[in-house]
């Protein structure tokens, strides 16, 4: 099976580094994970964020069928997160530098809880239960 993976793989990677699933897969879950990053580091600043986003995908990034995080993909998330009043600022100093620093709102931590009670029915719903145990065989 190892050989078929293999040779799959050298005559398709064109089709893994230009595929669309893969990074509406990761935008649809940066959200979620710039959320996560802010309540658990915070307060954290945009770079450090940028940063442990591409921890998350490094799999990814390292097979290069998905480009690392940049600031032009970050603060925009950061703003309408900040604009929805899920995370808050503060102006700080570091290095001489005037940088925003973010941490959870209220409203952002029920938010995630919110997410975090649904990523656990659905997990346990037997239909995803399948698709895990399938990829899992995979």
């Amino acid at each position: 099976m190892k050989n078929s993976n293999s040779s799959i793989q050298n005559n398709h990677v064109e089709v893994i580094t230009n595929n669309n699933i893969i990074k509406h897969y990761v935008m649809g879950m940066s959200r979620f994970l710039i959320l996560w990053v802010v309540k658990y580091k915070g307060p954290i600043h945009g770079y450090a964020i940028l940063k442990e986003l591409d921890a998350f995908f490094s799999v990814l990034i390292d097979e290069h069928s998905l480009k690392k995080s940049n600031p032009s993909n970050i603060y925009p998330i950061l703003n309408k997160l900040e604009e929805l009043d899920l995370i808050s600022s503060e102006g700080g100093i570091k290095n001489n530098k005037t940088i925003k620093y973010f941490n959870v709102t209220d409203k952002g931590e029920y938010v995630l809880n919110y997410l975090y009670s649904r990523f656990n029915i659905i997990h346990n719903n037997s239909q995803w239960k399948l698709f895990f145990k399938t990829m899992d065989e995979m």
